[in-house]
C-alpha cells in the first residue's frame, strides 16, 4: 500500500514539474450545470484523439490537447497567472488559475496546449456531477469501475485524457484531468 501511494505522488510529482520547472504562483457548491456560467455550454474544445472527460467551466469546455488562446478568449483574464521555461519542451509552460480551477499548459509549435486540469475544491464539480469532498461510491456511481484503483486513487482513461479522482479515506481530495498524448 505505501509502495502504491509513493509511486502515485512520485507521478503527480513528474507531472507537475513537466507543467513548470519552478515554482509560483470554498464557497457554496457549483453543479456541474452551473460550472458552464450564464453562456451555458460552448462547443467542445478538443485535440484530434479527443476525450469524452472534458471539464465544463464558464461557457467553455476544457480539453486536454485542446489550444489554450480560444479558452482565454472564453474564459477571460485568469486571477493567477504564472510562467516558466519548459523542461520538456521548447518554450514556456504556463499555468492558469480561475478561482477553484488550475490549467497547465504546454507549448508545441508556438501553440499553448492544455495538459491538465485540476479542481481545488467544492465549489466546482467534473460534467458528470463530481466534486471533491464526494465519496468512492459517489465517483464510481457517476463513472462506473475505473481502469486503475487503489485506496488512494481511481483512475479514468479515455482517448488522449486521463482523469484521477485522489481519495483520502475514501473520500475525494483531488480531481486532475491531464493529457495522456503529449
Amino acid at each position: 500500500m505505501k509502495k502504491t501511494i509513493t509511486l502515485l505522488v512520485c507521478a503527480l510529482t513528474v507531472c507537475a514539474l513537466l507543467a513548470g520547472c519552478g515554482g509560483g504562483g470554498g464557497g457554496e457548491k457549483t453543479p456541474a450545470a452551473e460550472n458552464t456560467g450564464a453562456s451555458g455550454n460552448a462547443a467542445p474544445v478538443q485535440s484530434e484523439a479527443g476525450s469524452k472527460y472534458v471539464f465544463p467551466f464558464k461557457g467553455a469546455q476544457v480539453a486536454v490537447n485542446a489550444p489554450m488562446a480560444p479558452l482565454v478568449d472564453a474564459l477571460g483574464e485568469p486571477g493567477d497567472y504564472f510562467e516558466s521555461e519548459s523542461c520538456a519542451f521548447q518554450g514556456l509552460d504556463k499555468v492558469y488559475t480561475y478561482g477553484s480551477v488550475v490549467i497547465r499548459t504546454y507549448p508545441q509549435d508556438g501553440t499553448d496546449y492544455v495538459l491538465s486540469v485540476q479542481l481545488r475544491d467544492d465549489t466546482v464539480s467534473t460534467g458528470e456531477g463530481v466534486y471533491i469532498g464526494q465519496t468512492r461510491d459517489d465517483v464510481v456511481a457517476a463513472y462506473g469501475e475505473a481502469a486503475d484503483e487503489t485506496d488512494a486513487a481511481l483512475r479514468y482513461v479515455d482517448g488522449d485524457c486521463t482523469l484521477t479522482f485522489l481519495l483520502t479515506d475514501g473520500t475525494v481530495t483531488d480531481i486532475t484531468y491531464t493529457a495522456d498524448a503529449v
